[in-house]
């Protein structure tokens, strides 16, 4: 199943790949001298440098396997092959590169399998308080939702920060679709005050949020309401990624819960709520389940504003969500 950490892998595959061919100057190699060493053939060499044929992973760790022997000796090339790497990563994405632990490719590689018991340990905490600790794991291992009743609460811009900080750190950032723009939108409009400044409120944190490249807005045109938008990327998309949902609205959380069902498959949706009282919290099940209370705050496609898909540069669909 894809997560962050796959596409991180991938992306290092990928770099390494376009600057093989650098870096196997730089330490002094030949085609097929460079082959020996890993046990393949000089047109294999080839054909990974011009880009005939992708590198895989193993070839990937046969090829950090030689650069971390031969940088042992010469520990100075190191900054060198760092530079290489950089100059052929993605201008607009965190490098990777940049660092290489205690010098070694290879432990940066064994680094991108994270530990499942230290990603989950939230999932499984009877306190269902989420603490600043586990930001830095939410950050790096999901993709975070966030809908409107969220942007509407007290303080919330300050709660935020330490996974806003967090997202930075892990070049990752919040999703919201475009369908929760329309609802606030549409809420600057209403008869009621209060209803009004929740609204600008949570215009006001968005367009903060958006000044510190943190909000990611997906949207399209097929979008019905909120709550279908939410459900329907959320189906599709949690056997490829983990994901997590802020919200305060409870039939939304409900929905969304409920594609925790084994028959699903996938990895299990993290869904949290936010009050000013009481902090991030879980989800309760016997909360959702049980003889609960409505207590949502929806705006439902019923009551939409009409908002074109090219009213936001650079807006995205749902065909991926990495």
């Amino acid at each position: 199943m894809i997560d962050f950490y796959y596409q991180l892998r991938q992306r290092m595959i990928g770099i390494m790949q376009t600057s093989l061919k650098q870096i196997r100057q730089v330490l002094g190699f030949g085609v097929q001298e460079f082959g020996d060493l890993m046990g393949l053939t000089r047109q294999t060499i080839n054909n990974i440098e011009t880009k005939k044929n992708t590198m895989s992973s193993i070839q990937y760790i046969a090829i950090c396997a030689v650069i971390d022997n031969y940088i042992k000796d010469k520990p100075e090339l190191l900054r060198v092959i760092s530079t290489i790497l950089c100059s052929n990563e993605d201008e607009n994405a965190i490098k990777i590169f940049e660092t290489i632990e205690n010098g070694s490719l290879l432990k940066k590689w064994f680094m991108c399998f994270p530990d499942e018991s230290k990603i989950c340990s939230f999932l499984t905490d009877t306190t269902q308080v989420i603490v600043n600790e586990d930001f830095n794991n939410i950050a790096e291992n999901y993709r975070i939702f966030l809908d409107e009743t969220v942007l509407f609460e007290d303080d919330f811009l300050i709660a935020i920060q330490p996974l806003a900080l967090a997202l930075k750190k892990s070049g990752n950032k919040f999703i919201i679709p475009l369908k929760v723009i329309e609802a606030i939108q549409h809420q600057l409009i209403s008869s009621d005050e209060r209803d009004v400044n929740r609204a600008k409120n949570g215009m006001k944190l968005l367009m903060s949020m958006q000044n510190d490249k943190l909000v990611d807005i997906r949207g399209e045109k097929t979008d019905v309401n909120i709550i279908s938008t939410f459900t329907s990327v959320f189906a599709k998309f949690k056997c490829s990624n983990r994901l997590a949902i802020i919200t305060c609205d409870y039939n939304l959380a409900k929905q969304i819960l409920a594609l925790n069902n084994d028959a699903f498959g996938g990895f299990n949706i993290l869904v949290l709520k936010y009050s000013k009282d009481n902090g991030f919290q879980k989800w309760e099940q016997e909360d959702l389940f049980g003889e609960g209370k409505d207590q949502s705050i929806q705006i439902n496609g019923n009551n939409k504003l009409e908002t074109e898909d090219d009213s936001i540069a650079g807006l995205k669909g749902w065909e991926i969500i990495d």
